[in-house]
């Protein structure tokens, strides 16, 4: 039966994190701890799993092309993440990314902006919009999408993962019309219950 790192909380998934931090890491054919020193986080599911099915685990990914395994003249295996592999790490981190509240509101509206060509991938749009959604961005347009916290760093991690940074671009806006802003507080009121001062 295929292993599948459905989700981040799998031990496919946490030896593919690792690997996607470290690059690449050797592995004793013997005892494979030598080459995972660096992954204490992987000691637990280790100690409770034969190394007969941490090595299913191995075979299964390598299969799936999200890692390489090569064996070294010292009949060692180096073991390395690939770009499909690193893709999914970055899907499952998207699930984490969170847009933090401040203390205080410093009145500015963080603007994502968008226009992504028909020849481009249309799913990636869909997939942004849900993003922006799910991080209770506030639609103005279709295109244009509003925040009132700092969230420029999540921004950039979400163009990068669905590869629309050549079509997307951010900015932010301190002074408005105030009808415009007072229909924007209240949108962001019904979606997440806060209310802006």
């Amino acid at each position: 039966m295929p292993i599948r790192p459905k989700t981040k909380d799998s031990f496919s998934y946490k030896l593919l994190k690792l690997l996607a931090v470290s690059g690449s890491v050797i592995l004793a054919a013997s005892s494979p701890y030598f080459g995972l020193a660096a992954g204490r986080a992987l000691k637990k599911e280790l100690d409770k799993k034969k190394w007969r099915e941490f090595y299913r685990h191995l075979s299964s990914l390598k299969n799936k092309k999200r890692i390489n395994v090569s064996q070294n003249p010292d009949g060692t295996y180096n073991v390395a993440i690939t770009t499909f592999g690193k893709d999914l790490v970055t899907r499952h981190s998207l699930d984490d990314l969170k847009i933090k509240k401040p203390d205080a509101w410093d009145g500015g509206w963080r603007f994502c902006a968008f226009d992504i060509p028909k020849e481009a991938n249309k799913l990636a749009r869909y997939a942004l919009v849900d993003k922006l959604k799910e991080l209770e961005f506030v639609m103005v347009q279709k295109s244009l999408w509003a925040h009132p916290f700092e969230c420029r760093e999540e921004l950039a991690v979400i163009s990068r993962a669905f590869e629309t940074e050549p079509y997307t671009c951010m900015f932010i806006a301190y002074e408005m019309d105030v009808d415009k802003e007072r229909k924007l507080k209240k949108k962001f009121y019904a979606q997440t219950g806060i209310f802006l001062k």
